[in-house]
Parts: C-alpha cells; sequence; structure tokens
C-alpha cells in the first residue's frame, strides 16, 4: 500500500507540499505540543544533563578500516571501502537554542571531511548548518526534495521517494518514512523527509532518519531487503499520545528492524538532546532488551563508540 501510493505519486500536494498520504495526522496538533513544551518547562521536566558515557575517538580511528561510528542523536559515521558518509550532523545546540546534554565525542573541526552527507529532513536537529559549514566544503550533500532552498551554495542531490543516485560507486536511494518537515512558521512540509538505502560494494546499509511505526518497513523490506545493518531511531517518544506517529519507541523500533530484515541494527536518535519525557539512559536500554527477546542481533553503541564492519 505505501509503495503503491508512493509510485502514484500521492505525497505530492499541488500547492509544493509533501504529505504521509496513508496517515491522517501531517504533524503533532500545535496546540498540543505548545502546551506539553510549557508544562515540560514550567515542571522543570528537562533535566540539565544526561548520565551517558561519551567516548572521544581519535579522529584517525573514524578512517582506520571499515567502521561505523555514532557521534551521538541522529549522527552516524560509516567509512567503508575507503569512502566515508555522514549522517545527519549535529554537534552544537539545536536552532542555537536547546542546549546538548552530552558533550561531543568530536567537534565537527576534528570530524574527518566525508566523502558524502546524507540528510534525513529539514528539522533544525537533522539538518544544522553550522555544522555543515565545517564539513561540507568539499563534500556532495544529498537530501530530499525541497530541502535547496535551506542548502544554498552546496553539491546538493535532491531525491524523491524511490529515487536512486550513485555517487563515486555509491548507491544511494531515498525510501518513505513516516514523518513531517518544518524549520520556520511557513514552511511546513515544503521539503521532504526521507530514509535511504546504502549500498557499497554489496553492503547495504539502511538509515531510518525520524519517523513513526508504519506499514511501509514491511513493504521496504520485502521490495529491498534483506539489509546487513539497520540505523534506527528510538528516542523522543514520550508522551506516547503525542509522539506515536512521528516517532518510534524502542519495542516499535525493533519490529521496523525485523520487518526490514536487517540481519543488525543500532538505535539512534538519542544520547545527546532532551526531546522526550522519557529517561534519557532508556532509549538503547529498552532497545537491547526486545532484541533480545525477538532474537534481533542489536548492536547498542553510546555516543563516540564504534565497531568494525
Amino acid at each position: 500500500m505505501v509503495l503503491d501510493l508512493v509510485l502514484q505519486g500521492r505525497h505530492r500536494l499541488p500547492e509544493g507540499r509533501f504529505t504521509n498520504p496513508w496517515l491522517r495526522e501531517e504533524r503533532p496538533a500545535l496546540l498540543r505540543l505548545l502546551r506539553w513544551k510549557v508544562s515540560r518547562f514550567l515542571e522543570n521536566r528537562v533535566p540539565d544533563s544526561f548520565s551517558v558515557p561519551v567516548k572521544n575517538p581519535e579522529p584517525e580511528r573514524l578512517l582506520d578500516g571499515d567502521r561505523v561510528f555514532f557521534l551521538g542523536h541522529n549522527t552516524v559515521w560509516v567509512h567503508l571501502s575507503g569512502r566515508s558518509l555522514l549522517f545527519d550532523p549535529i554537534f552544537g545546540p539545536i536552532g542555537g537554542v536547546v542546549r546538548r546534554k552530552t558533550p561531543v565525542p568530536l567537534p565537527p573541526a576534528k570530524v574527518p571531511r566525508p566523502d558524502l552527507i546524507l540528510i534525513s529532513h529539514a528539522h533544525l536537529d537533522h539538518l544544522d548548518r553550522s555544522a555543515l559549514r565545517h564539513l561540507a566544503a568539499d563534500s556532495r550533500v544529498v537530501a530530499g526534495i525541497g530541502t535547496g532552498k535551506y542548502l544554498s551554495g552546496y553539491r546538493l542531490v535532491e531525491l524523491d521517494w524511490l529515487e536512486e543516485v550513485r555517487i563515486g560507486g555509491i548507491l544511494i536511494r531515498a525510501l518513505p518514512v513516516q514523518h513531517w518537515s518544518q524549520r520556520g512558521l511557513l514552511d511546513h512540509n515544503r521539503s521532504l523527509w526521507v530514509a535511504y538505502l546504502v549500498e557499497i560494494d554489496g553492503l547495504r546499509l539502511f538509515f531510518g532518519g525520524d519517523t513513526g511505526y508504519f506499514p511501509g518497513f514491511r513493504e521496504i523490506g520485502a521490495e529491498f531487503g534483506p539489509f546487513d545493518l539497520a540505523f534506527l531511531p528510538c528516542g523522543a517518544y514520550e508522551p506516547r499520545d503525542l509522539m506515536a506517529p512521528f516517532h518510534l519507541n524502542p519495542e516499535e523500533a525493533v519490529q521496523a528492524a525485523l520487518d526490514l530484515r536487517a540481519r543488525e541494527a543500532v538505535p539512534i536518535h538519542w544520547g545527546a538532546y532532551s526531546l522526550g519525557d522519557e529517561a534519557p539512559e532508556d532509549p538503547p536500554l529498552r532497545f537491547a532488551r526486545e532484541a533480545r527477546k525477538r532474537g534481533l542481533k542489536a548492536r547498542v553503541l553510546y555516543p563516540g563508540e564504534g565497531f568494525r564492519l
């Protein structure tokens, strides 16, 4: 159903906006969202810092063979077959306002320049222009269609859902997920949110960006799987009635990995910012517990940790 609707172009609205054509909600209800944010502030539910361990890898380790590093929140580094990819880089405060609660594993000035930067969508905690100014001078940048309005001056490739491009021998296909996009007051859903299939020398990766649970995971797994490794968001999931359409909780993230037919999965979208009411330490613990129960091989990485592919 999901992929059929995409092939029919049902996600593209006449006025230049995008939509999840299988979903009634287009974003969290604005009044409910504001009420929740105000109550968090008044009730002092935003922690000053997280008790999340952070490693500080030497920059050269990021280039030492085939490796993956989790750099906090949605920022993932992949070095494979001599090529480097960086997903959703962000290192400082969100929009200059929402403070990072854990130190950065590596400041952007010490991150090796990647060959490719892949942006999942235009929200401020995923498309961070201050990070791109440090990193993207010589890099190709890939993002969903409509994102070019925020990325003037970069070597940008914009993809619609199910479109693909080959860059330097790397296959990149944009895939549908269930989310939304906005940076200012008047640009709601004027750029597309995407997940990515990335294939390098036969190894297939799935990067989930930001998403709620939806039937598209099963369809993507059937059409494009299996995946050798899936990066799946599992933070900012409470309060559930507000977040469920657009953010996976850890148990849903494990189910999504199983739907995708992923051999291994890494939980992301946690460990740096206080964006939900859940305890900051909970997402990876719940993900690992559910993965053990369901027979999924989980790679739980704390910020700054990595492993050899």
